[in-house]
């Protein structure tokens, strides 16, 4: 039942989306989180995806390294892929980059 409760409601019960938004927020180096999508490969499984912009001198590498571990270190992530992307200001008018709301 909780796995087809899950399929419905697009995200696992044991994440918190805004917890997992936060904490990628404040990674050194990341300017803005969007594209955000978190469910569940089994009852235990998490899988996450997340464009991350970042500034412009930030080292993309650190940031990968730091955000993966942290998802499965905080979040028992098994899953995740992260697409680095240079910050945009331009992208601040972009509806497709605004987060849900939470």
């Amino acid at each position: 039942l909780q796995i087809f409760q899950e399929s419905i409601s697009g995200s696992p019960s044991s994440i918190n989306f805004r917890a997992v938004f936060d904490s990628l927020e404040h990674i050194n180096g990341v300017v803005k989180v969007h594209n955000l999508r978190i469910w569940s490969l089994t009852l235990d499984k998490i899988a996450i995806s997340v464009h991350l912009e970042i500034a412009p001198n930030a080292n993309a590498q650190w940031i990968l390294k730091q955000t993966t571990q942290m998802l499965r270190d905080e979040y028992n992530v098994l899953e995740s892929t992260v697409q680095i992307e240079g910050y945009n200001p331009e992208k601040q008018d972009c509806n497709r980059c605004i987060p849900p709301a939470l």
